[in-house]
């Protein structure tokens, strides 16, 4: 499945689609109009569509990853058949969404990390976090892997100090909500909201 994402700030007018990582010795690329088309250049697979000028097919009000309608997604492939590629199918599963912290126990080889047991929706994963103000049984909000934050970072898994993280803890900063950087760790919902609930229903 596709990741649609739109950051008009950092990148400008351009809807990037990704459906997979590529090793970057084996990329290649090719445009027809202004779809610029990132493909394997070993197998001829193709994994991501850069669209210029979006703006003139459809305007898009969120950013990062975002959410097509029917509509707009109709027009897209539309627009992708005649430039000569393949129509695809979007992942609308949100990225950013309400998670609960179940466990919080501190990293064995750090001073400032905590690993935490936290619940995104139907499932539990481990992430951990460097805020001072991460406890057992706070609601926050979790960028999960493939989350295009508003700087353009795309959060992946890895490890921090050896130990698995899916995902991160987010600051009302890093979210974009916060530009003074004002409050301090992360965010800590003082309502009672189920986890995986997609932070735009929440978050100002």
């Amino acid at each position: 499945m596709w990741l649609s994402f739109y950051n008009p700030k950092g990148i400008g007018d351009v809807l990037m689609l990704v459906a997979g990582d590529l090793p970057r010795e084996r990329v290649a690329t090719e445009t027809q109009a202004n779809i610029t088309r990132i493909f394997d250049n070993e197998t001829n697979e193709t994994y991501g569509y850069n669209i210029f000028d979006l703006s003139s097919y459809f305007s898009l009000e969120q950013t990062g990853h975002v959410a097509l309608n029917d509509t707009q997604l109709d027009l897209l492939n539309q627009h992708l058949y005649e430039s000569g590629f393949d129509p695809i199918q979007l992942d609308t599963t949100p990225r950013l969404v309400v998670a609960k912290v179940l466990a919080c126990e501190p990293h064995h080889d750090s001073d400032h990390l905590s690993v935490t047991q936290t619940d995104i929706g139907g499932e539990t994963v481990q992430i951990v976090c460097g805020a001072a103000n991460v406890h057992e049984g706070m609601t926050s909000i979790a960028a999960l892997p493939d989350a295009v934050m508003p700087n353009g970072q795309i959060i992946r898994p890895g490890k921090l100090r050896g130990v698995d993280s899916v995902g991160m803890l987010c600051s009302a900063f890093e979210l974009g909500i916060d530009p003074g950087h004002k409050q301090q760790g992360i965010i800590d919902l003082d309502q009672e909201v189920a986890p995986g609930t997609p932070a735009s229903e929440v978050l100002q």
